[in-house]
């Protein structure tokens, strides 16, 4: 396991940012959530600071770099976060990140965790707790913030879409894990709600891998993943409620994408 950096910019100062930390706990009070936070240092705007929140936050944070914080000057960012030491907590995550299945669906056969499918658990933890509080606190403005997330992550913001429209003004899905127990992102799609008013920013990026490498069951998995993103891409773009922003790297992997799709994020405008 990679260990979180001693000398990550969140332990010491900036000149556009304050950094702070909180602590919640999950739901069934069984592991600890560690929240990063990092405010801009200036006078806040009338309405507050719009936000960036991003999943795995002990890595995010840990890749933060005064460049990254100098181009977001006016924003907040959220790194939501494990009690752990290193940069993700890998049961935790797949249980929060993924959404719920059917009780006698079979897990993938190379599931991370034997726990999974708490997603909407986690959405109400975000949106009843976390958010209104860090939003009160730190004068974060409600309908200007962001949810950012990173494979497992990526998933995660698209069940956030499509349950809660309204809980973010934008969406940005990394690298999304729809192979898992595809087609089920694609159900979810279907069936889900649309935002009040207006439409629901999307920026939805992924790599281009021309030679899969790994096992049979891992390239049988990426194929599933390009087939299940082409039919989620042609849904999204269809839909009027839904403005979606899509964008492909060709030559990065699943890996590199957190960082590409990190800064991607930081550059981009939180609409209106």
């Amino acid at each position: 396991m990679r260990l979180r950096s001693k000398n990550a910019l969140w332990q010491s100062q900036s000149p556009t940012h304050r950094f702070a930390q909180r602590r919640f706990d999950s739901a069934d009070g069984l592991r600890g959530y560690r929240v990063f936070v990092a405010v801009p240092a200036g006078d806040r705007p009338v309405d507050g600071w719009p936000a960036i929140s991003m999943l795995d936050g002990n890595a995010a944070f840990d890749d933060l770099r005064q460049a990254d914080l100098d181009l977001v000057p006016g924003y907040a960012l959220i790194g939501i976060g494990y009690e752990t030491e290193g940069r993700h907590d890998v049961n935790a995550r797949a249980q929060d990140y993924t959404p719920p299945v059917s009780p006698d669906a079979a897990p993938p056969s190379d599931s991370a965790s034997e726990k999974e499918g708490g997603g909407d658990v986690f959405l109400a933890l975000l949106a009843e707790r976390v958010l209104p509080e860090l939003t009160k606190e730190f004068s974060l403005d409600p309908a200007r913030r962001m949810l950012w997330g990173h494979s497992y992550g990526g998933l995660f913001v698209l069940n956030a879409l499509f349950k809660q429209p309204d809980l973010f003004r934008s969406y940005c899905a990394v690298s999304p894990s729809l192979w898992w127990h595809a087609p089920l992102t694609l159900h979810m799609e279907g069936a889900s709600r649309r935002r009040a008013a207006g439409q629901s920013d999307l920026l939805l990026l992924y790599e281009v891998t021309e030679d899969p490498r790994g096992d049979e069951r891992r390239r049988a998995r990426m194929v599933q993943g390009r087939a299940m993103l082409k039919d989620m891409l042609e849904r999204l773009a269809a839909r009027p409620d839904i403005a979606l922003t899509q964008r492909a790297y060709p030559g990065e992997n699943h890996g590199s994408m957190f960082q590409v799709g990190l800064k991607a994020a930081l550059t981009h405008k939180i609409p209106n």
